[in-house]
């Protein structure tokens, strides 16, 4: 490629990752202000509320009851910032989106160590308009800071590798603590493997085997040292307390071992029979709209890299793609396994993605190119119309805000696609559609879900009504996380109804079919507000026909005796 040519293209694509990054931030942004999701984001947020209601920054509790499973960063985190903004939506995603600000950066720095400028671009522009990154900017989890110091920290090490700088050195292995603990063990082994296998296949035995890193275990012993000591002050020292049903439970043991190990051993207790395939279909949703040059840009690197172990020239690194390969393969030897999990390695996806686009576009033959592009403009296509009637099928509703975007997105869509001629037509028909449709879920489908989930709705009813502290209850209707949350109160959940029967002027959340039961002994009560629950989280399709939904809900109603 003339030199001319590769300036003008590293200019281009800055300046489309600059406007596609710049508009997806827009597109997190209006995620903030959307209600947190029952079960995983409102029980963080509930457990971040607890913490600092104790005040107490080291030891975690849920609903009082002693909490075990997820390490304290998302709670350090939504902490640090619910005590500057208050306790609220945007407060608590506010820390996701620097992080994913931080990955994206991250992705661009490790990029262009080994390769040029607009691969790093690229790299970048595909990690921000991922479907799992606009996932996790509002459905907040543990995942959204793992994925930002995984990358993060094999940012660091890759630049310690090239110019054996310590300050590297030390960013590296304080990365890798913090994605310990962010997500526990897999923020060591996932980036240790990657690294591994680089050295083993560059042949660098005299830095595998330095004693430096034993330096840099002693980095990471100081970063997790806060975390190890609340939980060994928490429960090790505590062998009376009772902990998910059991007593003599070491925390140590169960973060380092017990809940990332323990899924593979089957120590872990935890089991979904997901399968060895479970994270590779959902990659295929999750790494959207960019799935399909995944999987061709894996397939060139196993060829690549086959090709240098049969002594063609050599490759630049093998971190990338080890580092995406093995910690996919480890993860999905799981006995549990949830869609999210493999977003550790995303960033890295991202890089492989970026270096075939841009090998396709620009460096194949025409005839191939141009197949790609037909073949993706049309599955793109036929998905806006399967959103368009996704979206109003589920909820129809004259929604003006909604309606404009997408034919805004169609109109961009279709002009982009038969009007205009430029080399970066599938970057740009990918990221517009990306930020289009999100962007329409983000507006309308995600706040229409979220009416269908009781412990938010209900939390807004209970404030209107008279709610203080000590006068709310939960009767058998499941964990209270989000009205916890809403409420700035921990709500008891309770199974004993006579104890509730004789209290006064006190709220109660509980299923509808209970409600004749405390008619019979307390004439006076008051149905303040009933409604259908449902899990939000995962929609299914009997779920989201409007013909069939009433089947699928559960009835939720808040009482006042």
């Amino acid at each position: 490629m003339p030199e001319n040519s590769s300036t003008n293209i590293t200019q281009d694509l800055k300046k489309i990752a600059f406007w596609g990054i710049l508009s997806a931030s827009v597109v997190y942004v209006v995620g903030w202000f959307i209600n947190v999701m029952d079960p995983d984001s409102a029980q963080y947020a509930s457990i971040t509320r607890e913490m600092l209601e104790r005040g107490d920054f080291l030891t975690f509790t849920d609903q009082g009851r002693e909490y075990l499973d997820k390490p304290p960063l998302l709670f350090w985190l939504s902490g640090i910032s619910f005590k500057i903004f208050g306790i609220n939506n945007v407060a608590f995603r506010i820390p996701a989106f620097l992080a994913t600000l931080l990955a994206l950066y991250s992705t661009f720095k490790l990029t262009t160590l080994y390769y040029d400028k607009k691969t790093g671009y690229l790299a970048a522009l595909i990690l921000a308009t991922l479907q799992a990154t606009f996932l996790i900017n509002h459905d907040v989890r543990t995942d959204t800071n793992l994925i930002c110091w995984f990358v993060f920290s094999m940012w660091q090490v890759a630049a310690y590798l090239e110019n054996k700088k310590p300050l590297h050195f030390i960013l590296a292995f304080i990365g890798i603590g913090l994605a310990m603990l962010a997500k526990g063990p897999i923020g060591l082994v996932a980036p240790g493997l990657g690294i591994f296998m680089h050295l083993i296949l560059r042949k660098e035995w005299k830095t595998l085997f330095n004693p430096v890193w034993m330096f840099g275990l002693l980095i990471l012993a100081l970063v997790l040292l806060p975390m190890s000591y609340g939980l060994y002050t928490q429960f090790d020292q505590h062998p009376e307390k009772i902990v998910n049903g059991l007593t003599g439970v070491s925390g140590l043991r169960f973060y380092y071992w017990t809940q990332s190990f323990g899924r593979i051993t089957g120590e872990n207790a935890w089991n979904n029979n997901a399968g060895p395939f479970f994270l590779l279909h959902s990659t295929l949703w999750a790494f959207f709209p960019w799935s399909i040059f995944l999987a061709l840009g894996l397939i060139k690197e196993a060829k690549n890299i086959f090709q240098q172990l049969t002594g063609k020239p050599k490759q630049k690194e093998f971190l990338v793609f080890f580092g995406f390969l093995l910690p996919f393969m480890a993860l999905s030897a799981s006995a549990y396994q949830l869609p999210h999990y493999a977003f550790i390695v995303f960033p890295l996806g991202a890089i492989i993605t970026s270096k075939y686009i841009l090998e396709v576009i620009y460096e194949s033959g025409l005839s191939y190119a141009r197949l790609l592009y037909i073949i993706q403009t049309i599955v793109l296509f036929i998905l806006l119309i399967v959103v368009f009637a996704l979206v109003w099928f589920c909820f129809p509703k004259q929604n003006l805000v909604a309606i404009i975007i997408y034919v805004t997105l169609v109109t961009a869509f279709l002009g982009l696609t038969f009007f205009v001629r430029t080399r970066h037509k599938l970057i740009l028909v990918c990221t517009i559609s990306a930020i289009g449709i999100n962007l329409i879920l983000n507006t309308y489908f995600y706040p229409e879900l979220l009416k269908y989930q009781a412990g938010s709705e209900m939390a807004t009813k209970a404030l209107e009504n008279g709610l203080t502290k000590g006068n709310f209850y939960c009767f058998k209707a499941g964990q209270p996380w989000a009205m916890n949350f809403y409420t700035d109160m921990t709500i008891p959940a309770t199974d004993d109804f006579e104890n509730l029967i004789v209290k006064r002027n006190i709220l109660i959340f509980t299923r509808e079919e209970f409600l004749e039961e405390f008619r019979s002994r307390r004439p006076d009560l008051q149905v303040i507000h009933c409604m259908g629950e449902y899990p939000v989280s995962t929609p299914r399709m009997k779920f989201l026909n409007p013909a069939t939904r009433e089947e699928t809900l559960k009835r939720k109603c808040l009482i006042k005796l």
